[in-house]
């Protein structure tokens, strides 16, 4: 007997079931999903689409339905509150199909994932929140300004309260629409293999919209990443995905004729890339990164771009297997919380905890001790992340600075817009710059 394939809505259930059991990163969870059912590339935007906008939307969905639910919403089985988070996502934020359509629909669902009581109920339910939908707004029920940001946006309280110190209020409600706004994506065209216009025509063949980006005749800006993939233009070696704002951290460093570049924590390997695409003559770049299984895909990336000249070491960057003063310049792309990349990973509001900046910031003073130690004198050091927060930003490089005031000194670092500048840091704020959030410091080795 052949089996049916399951529907969108079907395989969007099941990764968001293990989500809530796991708290698994959700690109992890939907792509080993997509590679094992057959999905046609509407139904795959469709399941993309509502996997992130239910994990993006988790709060607010959830305030909604206790609020319909007249008993103890955190009684109810997880299994119908996934569903019922569906549901209601179809409903307010996607118009696929009519509203009784997407209640049919989801009514069967649960039928079939659970039983006939608890689709009776989520019928109910669906049917009551038609009734008042306009009834289910924040602003209306909720006073405290940091429980309505939480819940109109989807936002943990205590990330609220932390941004709401940082920025204030209107700051901090400008930042959480931004990242919840679907994201785009920069799409660096790689000339090695294709020129810019020849792939820009391949764009309007297919029908792919794009938009072009000031900064950079190579680079596109697409709000859809399926037909990239249909059309395996990635796997040709056409193009990478990367933000401008990780664009801006290859741009700190200079590449000379015969210097010596360490990416000292280099998967998954956006920034190696730029680097190795402008390697002048004599120049080494060495790709490291600890994770043998991350640095073997930054490796098969620079091949299938077709870039020479690449060396890559499987390496710990807290205790590097260099040798003393053995590089010009190093970049440290420091792991970190993520809070900056969160439009397109809605997934890091859930899976982060405050503690986990302290453990993330000792991790990046960790890295910096070490790469002190393999860089030249008048070398530069080029620290980045991809979060917003001050602890992990400009906290650890003052500490740096600080602690090392006889070595080094503070570069002014380089950047397209002057509102990105801050006491000498790159600063990105997705809600003032339209790109990714994210922060970087260059140090100059006296």
């Amino acid at each position: 007997m052949i089996k049916k394939p399951k529907s969108a809505r079907a395989l969007a259930y099941e990764v968001l079931f293990k989500f809530e059991k796991t708290f698994d990163r959700l690109d992890d969870l939907s792509d080993r999903a997509l590679a094992q059912n057959e999905l046609s590339s509407r139904e795959r935007r469709f399941f993309k689409n509502l996997t992130s906008g239910v994990v993006r939307h988790r709060l607010y969905l959830d305030w909604i339905g206790s609020q319909l639910y007249r008993g103890r919403y955190k009684k109810l089985l997880i299994k119908f509150k996934v569903l019922l988070r569906q549901a209601l996502f179809e409903l307010i934020f996607m118009n696929a199909i009519p509203d009784h359509a997407a209640v049919n629909e989801y009514v069967n669902l649960t039928k079939k994932k659970l039983n006939p009581f608890q689709a009776k109920l989520m019928n109910g339910l669906l049917r009551n929140f038609l009734r008042q939908k306009k009834d289910f707004l924040p602003p209306l029920k909720i006073s405290d300004p940091i429980k309505r940001l939480s819940v109109q946006y989807s936002f943990p309280e205590w990330l609220i309260k932390r941004w709401i110190g940082f920025w204030g209020e209107e700051e901090t409600e400008a930042l959480c629409k931004k990242m919840n706004e679907p994201p785009d994506f920069d799409i660096h065209i790689n000339k090695q293999k294709i020129s810019p216009k020849k792939f820009k025509n391949l764009l309007l063949e297919k029908k792919v919209p794009f938009k072009e980006v000031e900064y950079d005749s190579g680079v596109l800006r697409v709000n859809d990443l399926q037909p990239f993939l249909r059309e395996r233009w990635f796997e040709k070696g056409y193009c990478v995905v990367q933000d401008e704002s990780a664009a801006l951290v290859a741009d700190q460093i200079e590449l000379k004729e015969g210097s010596k570049i360490l990416d000292m924590c280099a998967a998954p390997g956006g920034k190696y890339v730029q680097l190795l695409k402008k390697k002048p003559a004599g120049a080494v770049l060495v790709a490291a990164d600890i994770d043998f299984v991350r640095l073997k895909k930054v490796k098969q990336n620079v091949e299938r771009l077709g870039l020479k000249g690449g060396l890559f070491v499987v390496a710990d960057g807290k205790n590097p297997p260099f040798k003393t003063g053995g590089f010009d310049q190093i970049l440290i792309d420091a792991p970190c919380t993520g809070l900056g990349v969160i439009r397109k990973h809605p997934d890091i509001k859930w899976r982060r905890k405050f503690e986990e900046i302290v453990e993330f910031s000792k991790i990046q003073e960790d890295l910096l001790e070490a790469a002190d130690a393999i860089l030249k004198p008048g070398g530069k050091l080029i620290y980045s992340t991809c979060t917003v927060d001050y602890f992990e930003n400009e906290n650890v490089a003052q500490e740096f600075l600080s602690k090392h005031a006889q070595k080094y000194q503070l570069q002014q670092a380089k950047a397209p817009d002057p509102t990105m500048l801050n006491e000498g840091f790159v600063r990105i704020q997705p809600q003032q710059h339209n790109m990714d959030g994210g922060f970087c410091a260059v140090f100059l080795k006296k």
